[in-house]
């Protein structure tokens, strides 16, 4: 294929052992980027999670971050664009929730940072305790802000596919809804998707379709696996995010995004 993109989810998919990224991987994506290749992150976390993770890299300009809900420059340190959730849409599924599953914990972002409620917190410590909890003030959750990049939510004792299963039904078509592996369900702007964020960046870089591959793992990377001209599954990858793309990659822990690309640069060089 004549390869001009390649867009990877972070967590489950770009860091190795360590929960970062790993020094073959590291070398292979410059030797992309030199090759003319643009090198671009879409991820579940905010920009600001995200950016000191990608640094060590030093070729990805372009962060497509929060499930697409905001577009990062990297190079020039600023947002680009962003989908924020329509505040009376939040409040409904806050509502509904609330009503059907009892006591939830929320997590949120803004343009102003991350923020989570107690329940979120006491719900991440009781579920995960061996996970590192962001040491940030908890606060209490107004879903009617107009200022809502994306909402993530958790339940007392379901969590990641089963949590997200349980929830699905109650979300309404004007939100994207997905889960990223990390126990809890992520809702963002209906305009807001890894897939339609890569479409657009596409656009915006004159890269064609079938000049881009995708990796990823979970349910939030299902549409850009799903729009990329070969979307990659990692082997750890979930049954949906298998069902959505058209390639298998080896195990996010063995360098797998490193191995395929460095198979697409071979083949790329071959007269």
């Amino acid at each position: 294929m004549d390869l001009r993109l390649i867009a990877t989810d972070i967590d489950g998919t770009l860091l190795g052992p360590d929960h970062a990224v790993t020094e073959r991987t590291i070398e292979v994506l410059n030797a992309a980027r030199d090759a003319g290749v643009e090198v671009v992150a879409a991820t579940g976390r905010s920009h600001w999670s995200a950016a000191p993770i990608l640094e060590p890299i030093g070729c990805v300009r372009w962060l497509l971050a929060s499930n697409g809900a905001t577009v990062f420059d990297l190079e020039a340190g600023e947002v680009v664009d962003r989908f924020p959730i329509d505040r009376s849409i939040a409040a409904d599924v806050v509502s509904t929730l609330g009503s059907e599953f009892g006591d939830l914990g929320y997590s949120w972002e803004t343009t102003e940072g991350v923020f989570q409620d107690e329940g979120f917190r006491a719900i991440r410590s009781s579920l995960f305790p061996s996970l590192k909890i962001a040491k940030r003030s908890t606060v209490e959750f107004t879903p009617g802000t107009d200022d809502l990049t994306k909402m993530m939510v958790l339940h007392p004792e379901m969590a990641d596919m089963e949590w997200f299963e349980a929830s699905a039904p109650h979300m309404p078509e004007t939100v994207n809804f997905a889960t990223s592996g990390l126990g809890f369900v992520e809702l963002t702007s209906q305009h807001a998707d890894k897939g339609l964020a890569l479409a657009a960046l596409c656009e915006r870089l004159d890269i064609a379709q079938e000049q881009t591959v995708s990796f990823g793992d979970q349910t939030n990377d299902l549409g850009m696996l799903r729009w990329a001209g070969r979307g990659y599954a990692m082997a750890n990858a979930n049954d949906h995010a298998v069902e959505a793309a058209s390639h298998r990659a080896p195990h996010h822990l063995d360098d797998g995004v490193a191995l395929v690309v460095e198979g697409l640069l071979a083949d790329r060089s071959t007269p």
